[in-house]
Order: C-alpha cells, then sequence, then structure tokens
C-alpha cells in the first residue's frame, strides 16, 4: 500500500497553503468529481498503487505492470517514465527529493537518484512480493512484505538487510517517526512497534481481531491511525500501548490513510471510498468522490492539496478550504493587469481579478509579511482574457498579506488585509 508518510522524514517540511483549485474549465482533459475531488488524465488504464509527491507539484506515481508516471503541475498531468520492469510496483518512497525507491511483486527494488526520471533495479535478495516502503532520514529506510519481510537499508536504498518481525503474515504498511521509531501494520489484525530501529519488533493488542489492516500514518512518536477491513479505523495516543476505535462512518475496506498534520487527514478504500477528518482522527466524515473505483493511495502534497490514485489509472485532486477557483471573465483586455481584491479587509474569502491580452503562463501567489509563500492561487497557461479567483484565507490568522502576479513579463503586487 505504499508509504503514507510525507516521505517520514518530509512530513513537517511541506508547509504550502493551497487555498485554490484551478477550475474545470481552464484545465484540458478533466471532469470535476463531486465533493470537491477533480478527475485527471493519467494516461494509463494499469491500477495505480501508490503515489508520493516530493513538493507542492512535483509528484511519483507507480502501479501495476511497472508502470511509473511523474507530474510537475500537481498532479493534472502525467508522464510515464520506463521502470525495466512488467511486475506490479506497490511503493514509492523518496529519501531526498533526488533519491527513492519503489518496490512490488517478487521482490522488486528500483532506485532512483533524479528525482524518478530514471530507475535502476538494486538486488533485494528475497523473491517475496513487497509492499509498503518509508525513508526517515536520506539513508536510513525500511521495506515491508509477504511472510512478515521487514527489509531495512542504512545507505539509501543501494542494499538491503533482512529484519527478524517474529510474524509470517503479510505485511503492508510501515511508518517511522525517527530512526528509532516506527510501525508495521498488516493481515489478521497485525500492529508491531520497534523502538529500536528495528532489532525487535512487539506485537501490540488492537481489538481489531482478525481484520487485515493496510494503512497506517504516525502523526508523531505517540500519535497513529491505522485502517483497514471493514472501514476499521483504530487511533492510539501511546504509542501503541492502547489502541482505540474510531467511527469510520463505512464498511468498505480503506487501504491508506495519510495526514499532513496533526488535525488534518484522509483515509481512502474501495468502490471509491473517501473519509476525512479536521481533528486528528477523532471524528471522520464521509466525502463523495464521484467514482466506484478502488482508492489505493491518498497523500497531502501541502495542507490544502490532496492527491487519489486507484484502479484503471484513476487520479483525483482535491483542494480543500472552501468556496475557490478561477474563472474565466468576457471580454479581451488591452493590456495586464491586476486589480485589488475585493472586499479589502475580508474574512475569510476575498476575490481578486487580472487580465491577460495575450496567452500567458500566469502565476499568482500569496505571500505573508515575512515573504513566506502561503498559497499558491494560480500555475497555468492561460489564454488572453479575464479572470477572476477566489481566495479563501479560512486557515490563516488575521494580518496584512500579499498578492503578487507574474504573467509573461509583467509583474504586479497588491496589498490584502484579513480580519478575523
Amino acid at each position: 500500500m505504499g508509504n503514507h508518510n510525507q516521505g517520514c522524514e518530509m512530513k513537517n517540511h511541506y508547509r504550502f497553503l493551497l487555498s485554490a483549485i484551478v477550475g474545470a474549465a481552464l484545465l484540458s482533459g478533466t471532469a470535476l468529481a463531486s465533493g470537491g475531488w477533480t478527475v485527471q488524465s493519467s494516461g494509463s488504464t494499469y491500477n495505480l498503487m501508490e503515489v508520493q509527491f516530493k513538493d507542492l507539484l512535483k509528484g511519483v506515481a507507480v502501479g501495476e505492470n511497472g508502470v511509473i508516471l511523474t507530474t510537475l503541475d500537481g498532479g493534472v498531468t502525467w508522464t510515464p517514465v520506463a521502470s525495466g520492469v512488467t511486475t506490479s510496483l506497490n511503493a514509492v518512497e523518496f529519501a531526498t527529493p533526488m533519491v527513492g525507491i519503489a518496490d512490488g511483486i517478487d521482490g522488486v527494488i528500483l532506485r532512483t537518484t533524479d528525482g524518478g526520471n530514471t530507475w535502476t533495479q538494486i538486488a533485494g535478495g528475497i523473491p517475496d512480493d513487497l509492499w509498503g516502503a518509508c525513508f526517515v532520514t536520506a539513508t536510513t529506510g525500511t521495506i515491508v512484505g509477504q511472510y512478515g519481510t521487514i527489509l531495512r537499508t542504512t545507505d539509501g536504498g543501494l542494499s538491503w538487510t533482512r529484519q527478524t518481525s517474529g510474524t509470517t503474515v503479510t505485511l503492508y504498511e510501515v511508518d517511522f517517526t525517527d530512526a528509532m521509531t516506527g510501525t508495521v501494520v498488516g493481515q489478521v489484525g497485525t500492529i508491531l512497534r520497534t523502538t529500536d530501529g528495528g532489532a525487535n519488533w512487539v506485537l501490540q493488542t488492537t481489538g481489531a481481531g482478525t481484520l487485515d489492516f493496510y494503512g497506517v500514518h504516525f502523526l508523531n512518536a505517540l500519535k497513529g491511525i491505522a485502517v483497514g477491513e471493514a472501514g476499521v479505523v483504530r487511533v492510539t495516543s501511546d504509542g501503541g500501548t492502547m489502541w482505540t476505535s474510531q467511527a469510520s462512518l463505512t464498511t468498505d475496506t480503506l487501504f491508506a490513510v495519510h495526514f499532513y498534520d496533526s488535525m488534518l487527514g484522509t483515509a481512502v478504500g474501495a468502490k471509491g471510498t473517501i473519509i476525512a477528518t479536521t481533528d486528528g482522527g477523532a471524528t471522520w466524515v464521509k466525502e463523495q468522490s464521484g467514482t466506484t473505483r478502488t482508492l489505493n493511495e491518498v497523500f497531502y502534497s501541502g495542507t490544502d492539496r490532496v492527491v487519489a490514485v486507484g484502479d484503471y489509472g484513476l487520479v483525483l485532486t482535491k483542494a480543500n478550504g472552501g468556496p475557490a477557483s478561477v474563472s474565466p471573465i468576457s471580454g479581451t483586455p488591452a493590456t495586464f493587469a491586476l486589480t485589488p481584491n475585493y472586499p479589502n479587509p475580508f474574512n475569510p474569502s476575498t476575490r481578486l481579478r487580472f487580465q491577460l491580452p495575450a496567452a500567458a503562463h500566469a502565476r499568482m501567489v500569496v505571500y505573508d509579511v515575512l515573504g513566506n509563500e502561503v498559497a499558491e492561487l494560480v500555475n497555468e497557461n492561460l489564454l488572453a482574457g479575464s479572470y477572476e479567483v477566489v481566495f479563501d484565507a479560512y486557515r490563516l490568522a488575521s494580518g496584512a498579506y500579499y498578492c503578487r502576479l507574474d504573467a509573461g513579463s509583467y509583474t504586479a503586487t497588491r496589498t490584502m488585509l484579513l480580519m478575523k
């Protein structure tokens, strides 16, 4: 089921606030699904098993028949990359923005050192099917799989050694919060925990009986969420000593769970099931995905950007945060322009209009007073015309913000005041 951390060690690095989603009318080849999820064209008909983003825009997905796809625009468009194998790839995990691995059926392990553009096969030394993967540092990582397989690397994925798991069931997912502390989930309610880097694994009691666990994500060393068969959701706040049941609102199997921070998370699964939480997993709401295809993985590339992948090449993207869009307005302007936002001051949303007298690549970004990028509203090739953007700042604190538009050689900045 692949890794559900933001690259494990990267989980606290991607603090991007994406508060707008580009309208379907401006995204070639897309169609809106219900519930705010957008169906993107992956160009593949094979089942996609795992996706990971290295930043807000750059991501890699893997799947059946050795499929590897890359995206440079947040999942809107995808480019196939040669993997050199035809076996199913079940997980992809990056140790650094350039170095990563993919693993799959029959013990296949691939490695990239150029961000996913090219891949070479690494000798894993086992024939067992491999599933989850996690890098917790640039050099230290773990893979789990069939027959209780746990493999560990300390050289960035160049070589792997087997660890003793104490079980023979299939292990589907692994998550480390630091080099020593990790959790693995698998068949028949199995959850294993290590506090010594995998030298010893301890079986934990979950109360899930024989239900399989497929996904796990720890928010810190103590708090974690595991999901699996029949919609089971278990939450721990003490490192797994005690797991408590949470109402998931579904009986469909959940295959993956991912959190952006300590509060915001999403789980996906069979029949297009999507559930989300904004309180750290204490309560969940069911979202409409607009599909009945199985969703195998979900990943937050930023605080408000979520990407899910599934069967038959399905890719879904979502930008959270209330009404937000980029809408064309009739008329052909004579000059470039960025008008002041309205209303201003605002709470929590405001509108901005801009003009393009000719086709151009437009990027609109919001910065705080320290110069930190807090939202990317537009990053698209647009035709000549006038456009309106809705910016929802519901997750931001009161204060002054600056909206900058770059389009061709044109640059303009407007000051906005958020008052809550």
